[in-house]
Parts: C-alpha cells; sequence; structure tokens
C-alpha cells in the first residue's frame, strides 16, 4: 500500500512528461496484517498474524482539493500515541505531536466502538509485533496492556530510502490461553480483525509541512496532518483487513456503505489496497487515493469513512451522508461548570493534556493526594488540542476564576471564565496576532493608583518568538498594557513561558519569562510596577538558570514557598530535558539584585521525577493546603504516562509525595501542563 506525493509544476497540467519524473516525495504504507492461523489442538490455543510484502512503487501526480469533516467533541476511541522509538527526535517539537494527534483524533472523533481492555495474566497471555518506527524492523512487547476503547500507537522517524515519506499499518501479534481469552482478542477489532494499534513512521528528510492551517502548505511541501491520516486509515484497517479484502471483486470494492456514497462498485488501484487514482465524489477527493499531491491537504471524505463502516466500524453511529450535504451539527459542547471548592482560601489547580480538550481543577486531599473539585470543563468546545491554563481572581469576588488559552493549532485565544457562576468574564479574544503555535499563561495582580488591577501575561510557543504580551483584565475584555520582546532577541524563535509573582514585595506581581524549546536557559525577569503602568523594565539582570549548554528551554513558575512575603523562583529544565527544578528565595536574589541569579545560594535544587525521565517537567505553585505557603506541583511531558506530584518546600530534596495520575486514560496529547 503505497501513497506517493508529487510536488506540482506551475504551468503544467496532468502527467509529468518523459524524463521527468515528479516523485519528490512519496508516503508508502510499509506493512499489513490481516492473515490468522488457528490451531485447535488440546494444547492452548494460539493464534499468529504475519506481514504481507510491501508493494512496488508506482509514480503519478494529481491535483484536486478536499473539504475535511467535522468532527465530534470527544473521540469514542482514544488513540494513545507512544513515542518511546522515536530514537531520531524527529516528534522532541511539541507543535508534531500536536498535530499528528489532531490528525488520529480528527478520525476518531467519528469512530463508535466498544473495545475491551487488554489486560493479560491467569495462564493468558500475548504478544504485540509492530515495525518499529525509528529502524524498520520487527520488533515485539510481551504482555502489555491496553485501556479499553483505546488504540496504541508508536511514532517515530528516520531517514527513509529513496522519495518515501511515511509509513504506517496495524499491528500483528500471537496469543496462547483459555479460549474465553482467545476469542474476547478476536472480537476487539473491526469485521472480526483483532486491532490493538500499530506504528507509525515518518521520514526525517523530507520537506514537511507541520501547519495547522492548509493555507501555509508550499507547492512543493509535503503536508504532514495529510499523510498522516491517510497511514492512520490503513491502520484501521482500510486497504489491510482481510474485512477489506474480503469486498474487493473485479478491481472494485462493492462494500454497501461505499457504493451507496460512490453510486456503485467503487473502483480500486492495482495494489487492491486503495481507491482508484484520483477518486473523487463530487469534487471531493478521497484520502485513501494512492497519490496524493504536494501543495495541498487532503483528508477523510464521505468515501473513506464509509469503508470504515463496510470493514466493521460504526461511524458516527449512522450511515455516512452523501457528498455535498451539510456536516452534521456536533452536540452541544458541555457547559462550564465552575470548580466545587470546600476550603476558603484554597486555590485550586488545573490540568491540561487529555486527548479531549478538557481541563480539570484539583485539590489536595488529606492524603497528599490530588482530589478533582467537580467535573472536567470544556474551555474550547470542539477543540481537542493543547490546552493551558491559569488561576486567579480576575474579578475580586474572593472566588478563583479561570484563564485559558489554546496550544498549537488554532489562532492563539484566551477565554476567562468566573469561577463562582460559570458565566464568561473575557469572551474567546485573539492574542498574540492569532499566531497559531500555541500560547502560555500567567495570572497575577498589579498595584496602580492604590488600586489591585488584575493582570494576564501570554507568550508565545516555540516559532513564535519571544514576544510577550500583559494585559489588564477588565470588565468584559482585555487591555493591552504591554507588548514586546523578551530578552531583546528577535532572531530567536523558539519561543518562551511566563509566571507573575512579587518578588520584591512591593504590591505588584513581577514578570518571569523563561526561554523556549531551542535556546538556552535563559531567564528574564521584568517590574510589575512598571507594567502596571505599561513599561517595561527589568528588575535583574537576565540569567542562565540551569546549565547554559542545555537546549531545552526552561518553564518557571513563583510563589511564596518559605512564607516570608517574597515570590520565589522555581524553574526547571523544558523539553527534552530531566526533571531537575530549582528555588531561588525572593528575597535572597532582591537582597542581591545586581548579582547573577545563578550563582546565588538555592532554596532547593533537587529531581522532582525520575532522573532518567527526558521527557522535560512543567511546574506551578499553589497554596493547596491555606497555609499561606505555596506547594510546588511538578507533571511530567511524557504523553504517555500522565504524571504529577505535589511537593511542599519540605518535601524540596529527596520528594516522597506520591506520584499520580490524575486522568482515567494516561494518554495525553505531550504530557500534563499545570496552571
Amino acid at each position: 500500500m503505497r501513497s506517493l506525493f508529487a510536488p506540482s509544476r506551475k504551468g503544467v497540467q496532468g502527467r509529468a512528461p518523459a524524463g521527468h519524473p515528479y516523485g519528490m516525495s512519496q508516503v508508502t504504507t510499509m506493512w499489513t496484517w490481516f492473515s490468522h492461523l488457528l490451531s485447535t489442538s488440546a494444547a492452548p490455543v494460539r493464534r499468529k498474524k504475519a506481514p504481507k510484502p510491501e508493494p512496488r512503487p508506482t509514480r503519478r501526480r494529481a491535483q484536486l482539493g478536499m473539504e475535511m469533516l467535522e468532527a465530534r467533541d470527544v473521540p469514542a476511541v482514544t488513540i494513545q500515541l507512544d513515542y518511546s522509538y522515536d530514537t531520531s527526535g524527529f516528534f522532541n517539537d511539541p507543535s508534531r505531536r500536536a498535530l499528528l494527534q489532531q490528525a488520529v483524533n480528527a478520525v476518531a472523533s467519528n469512530l463508535n466502538a466498544s473495545l475491551p481492555a487488554i489486560v493479560p495474566g491467569g495462564g493468558n497471555s500475548w504478544t504485540e509485533t509492530f515495525f518499529n518506527p525509528g529502524t524498520g524492523q520487527q520488533t515485539t512487547i510481551n504482555n502489555p496492556i491496553v485501556g479499553s476503547n483505546t488504540l496504541v500507537v508508536y511514532v517515530g522517524g528516520r531517514a527513509m530510502p529513496g522519495s518515501e515519506a511515511g509509513v504506517g499499518g496495524n499491528g500483528g501479534y500471537s496469543a496462547a490461553g483459555a479460549q474465553g481469552w482467545l476469542n474476547s482478542l478476536q472480537a476487539r477489532g473491526p469485521g472480526g480483525n483483532f486491532l490493538w494499534g500499530g506504528s507509525l513512521a515518518f521520514d526525517t528528510t523530507t520537506n514537511w509541512y507541520f501547519g495547522s492551517s492548509a493555507a501555509g502548505i508550499g507547492g512543493f511541501q509535503v503536508d504532514f496532518l495529510s499523510v498522516a491520516t491517510h497511514e492512520f486509515g490503513h491502520l484501521l484497517g482500510l486497504g489491510t483487513s482481510s474485512s477489506w479484502f474480503g469486498q474487493i471483486s473485479g478491481g472494485a470494492f462493492d462494500g454497501p456503505h461505499a457504493e451507496s456514497v460512490y453510486g456503485g462498485p467503487v473502483p480500486v488501484y492495482g495494489d487492491s489496497a486503495h481507491w482508484a487514482d484520483n477518486l473523487s465524489v463530487k469534487g471531493q477527493r478521497a484520502v485513501m487515493d494512492p497519490i496524493l499531491p504536494t501543495g495541498t491537504r487532503v483528508t477523510f471524505s464521505a468515501l473513506d469513512y464509509a469503508a470504515l463502516q463496510d470493514i466493521g466500524w460504526s461511524v458516527g453511529g449512522q450511515p455516512v451522508s452523501p457528498p455535498g450535504s451539510p456536516p452534521a451539527a456536533p452536540p452541544p459542547p458541555p457547559p462550564f461548570t465552575p470548580p466545587v471548592l470546600n476550603s476558603p482560601g484554597v486555590t485550586p489547580v488545573v490540568l491540561t493534556g487529555p486527548t479531549d480538550g478538557s481541563a480539570q481543577a484539583y485539590t489536595l486531599g488529606a492524603n497528599g493526594q490530588l482530589v478533582a473539585a467537580g467535573g472536567p470543563m470544556y474551555p474550547f468546545p470542539g477543540l481537542t488540542g493543547v490546552i493551558r491554563s491559569a488561576v486567579a481572581d480576575f474579578n475580586g469576588d474572593g472566588v478563583p476564576d479561570y484563564a485559558f488559552a489554546t496550544g498549537t493549532g488554532p489562532a492563539a485565544t484566551v477565554v476567562i471564565y468566573d469561577g463562582k457562576s460559570g458565566g464568561t468574564l473575557v469572551p474567546p479574544t485573539t492574542v498574540l496576532g492569532g499566531f497559531n503555535g500555541g500560547v502560555y499563561l500567567a495570572a497575577g495582580t498589579v498595584a496602580r493608583d492604590g488600586h489591585t488591577v488584575p493582570i494576564l501575561a501570554v507568550s508565545a510557543d516555540s516559532g513564535g518568538g519571544t514576544r510577550v504580551q500583559v494585559y489588564e483584565v477588565g470588565s468584559g475584555g482585555l487591555s493591552r498594557l504591554a507588548d514586546f520582546l523578551a530578552f531583546g532577541d528577535p532572531g530567536f524563535r523558539g519561543g518562551s513561558r511566563v509566571a507573575l509573582g512579587d518578588v520584591n514585595r512591593d504590591g505588584s506581581a513581577d514578570l518571569i519569562v523563561g526561554a523556549g524549546i531551542g535556546g538556552g536557559p535563559r531567564v528574564a525577569i521584568y517590574s510589575g510596577a512598571a507594567l502596571a503602568n505599561g513599561q517595561v523594565a527589568r528588575l535583574v539582570p537576565d540569567f542562565f538558570a540551569l546549565d547554559r549548554s542545555l537546549r531545552s528551554g526552561v518553564f518557571v513558575t513563583a510563589a511564596d514557598f518559605n512564607g516570608d512575603g517574597y515570590a520565589d523562583i522555581a524553574y526547571s529544565t523544558g523539553n527534552t530535558g530531566g526533571p531537575r527544578i530549582r528555588v531561588v528565595s525572593g528575597a535572597v536574589l532582591w537582597a542581591n539584585s545586581g548579582a547573577n541569579v545563578a550563582n546565588l545560594p538555592a532554596l532547593a535544587d533537587f529531581f522532582a521525577l525520575d532522573p532518567n525521565d527526558r521527557n522535560g517537567i512543567r511546574l506551578a505553585a499553589r497554596d493547596l493546603t491555606g497555609s499561606g505557603k505555596a506547594d510546588l506541583i511538578v507533571a511530567s511531558g511524557d504523553a504517555a504516562h500522565a504524571t504529577v506530584r505535589v511537593i511542599p518546600l519540605s518535601q524540596m530534596s529527596v520528594p516522597t509525595t506520591p506520584l499520580q495520575n490524575p486522568f482515567a486514560n494516561p494518554a495525553t496529547i505531550d504530557g500534563v501542563y499545570v496552571g
């Protein structure tokens, strides 16, 4: 199964002239698992699958646009992306992970399924087999546990031969044990085909376009989202499952749903694993076409969804509408429900990262475990990408309010909800000029003319430079106080992260900015008193928080950990770094305001999680107990293992507080964010 991408040539239509093959890049599905071997002897029953040989490449060109189907809010099938085999670091950039999650969620959100959990034990065993995305070699894992309604997809990058841009497909397995165990495995998947997941690999040398919007694709670029969507279709069984091939006859696919959409048997390509070249219905190109063009985006069509129904998937609980009919309206988004706070004076922490676009507030239980404060919140209904948050009393009613910002994908947007009524304090508002690489948030207050003024700081994530905006939060909207490049460096494009805290105890929260990925762990601190009046002035000289040779960026937070009235600064290694955290006293910093902060004694310098974890660590600070002292809340950037820990100052040497998985499903888009 091979999808070929060829760049269009300006002024040329149809086939390439002889001697000028297009074939500048291509996507190849390297494997397919579909045959079952069954033994029924008295010995334990065993089933195995084996890979199908790879077909030869074909090179052609086609051009036709297509519109994306609208997805429902919450996928019935969770796609757990595992990057542990990405030894090349191709997916170290969080924006690439987010785009891949967006691609698979767009399809999974239209699927209904009841996939039982796979839990070996008691004499029942199984082995999953797949092609290692980092090497291309066959790999096995013995007795993994797979959650209910979950597909595990191993993802990575490697340099591929020729013009291949990506490979993907569903995995194989072998199993042994009781007949009931084997029957349960066999029933887990569409059309009687056992499906636990598979692998996707992408070429590290291809001229990729990683944007979320199709508008920016260059004419000779390969659209990553299109490639990922196509290969995910193969993983789901299109062109790979026995139920697909069982409906191929006379060079056509005769599944009833596909025939209904197409108007008869659907012609297929020579490999029988794709639709015929350049196939479309009423101007809508099918993503399972064998030849997909560069310079454009192609996503799942009604025909592709109909074929999923024909191989056994339930798509939206009803037949796919014919092309040209308007998409079904999504269900009304769940309302914002204020978190339930039982202890006055306690400010909750908000965790985000689940693949359904939800946010959840937590307080701290007596046993040191985080306790959900009410149900999940969906600040951007329909958005299933990364969301970040900040908590503060923006309207002065004594109850925490909740600010949310979009991650990679949509135009940078901020919304603030009233923590008491659930109403909207600030409606969805575009910031950072609509930058679509993601936003970081921080909230606090500054003093001006004898009054306390709530402020919100926003910064651009990777790709957006070090632009920071500071807004006053007023009745019904945001008023900009400052808009500047942190560090004074217009050339750095790794983004930045922000925090707010009163470092010098003058009644105004000062702005702390840490450099994003690709930069050294540089930190700048700007005077909150100056920002209150629309001015930008450094409070202390910039400094490197950790080893200046690191290029993982730095996360920052600020709060009073020791109860002396000064906001202490905590900073950690960013993406790809170990979970090291250093905390510097605000009082010591201010008393030595001309010194290099990196040389000042630390309140704490420790590893908050496993020192071998290289997924980075995010952090926030919050008084979760009402003691007047802040606790540090840390979260791992590991997408496959959502891990959170609450650490008081007394534990900031060798933490022993419990590690927690705050979500029902450990899979996240790119780890957990705290705000």
